[in-house]
């Protein structure tokens, strides 16, 4: 009966045109501008890129967004914003443990990667997905061969690829505001 219920029509998540690829960025993309930054930076539109991205799905920025990953409100104090850039366009390259997977192996030689939620005599319980967390597996111990932390960080690459240039300079100031 819930199947053949009417629904009510889902609300637009994008009122604009659909964002487009610009660019697989590097750092090396970014010349002296990423030392001195803009001249004058649009917040606002730093704002949007931070929203854009999705990165509000994970990171919290003041009083908003999400917790699965580091909150982002004082991050200017702790890293320059050559690193703060390389973390963003290369998240595996440093994975802290704090927000690190793990990779289990079963004995059968599947694996299966998540964050531990719950780790007891008889059985490891895995959240496959940061975005799912009320979806969990659970695995007998004795069908677990090993496990191991994860090198790769649950922030998948190229967030930014739809932004421009000046965006990414304008999400940078904004993370520095």
């Amino acid at each position: 009966a819930v199947l053949t219920q009417p629904q009510a029509a889902a609300p637009a998540a994008h009122a604009g045109p659909a964002p487009t690829f610009v660019k697989n960025w590097k750092i090396s993309d970014f010349g002296p501008e990423l030392e001195a930054g803009r001249a004058k930076p649009n917040l606002q539109r730093g704002r949007e890129a931070f929203a854009s991205s999705l990165c509000t799905v994970c990171h919290r920025y003041g009083d908003a967004g999400g917790a699965i990953g580091p909150d982002l409100t004082s991050v200017a104090s702790r890293f320059a914003r050559r690193d703060l850039l390389a973390n963003i366009l290369e998240p595996s390259k440093v994975v802290s443990e704090q927000y690190a997977q793990t990779v289990v192996t079963r004995k059968d030689g599947s694996r299966i990667t998540g964050r531990i939620t719950e780790d007891t005599a008889d059985h490891l319980q895995l959240m496959p997905s940061p975005l799912a967390p009320d979806f969990t597996i659970t695995i007998p111990k004795a069908d677990v061969a090993g496990q191991a932390l994860s090198p790769l960080s649950s922030m998948p690459p190229g967030l930014v690829n739809l932004l421009s240039k000046e965006e990414i300079l304008d999400l940078l100031a904004f993370l520095e505001s």
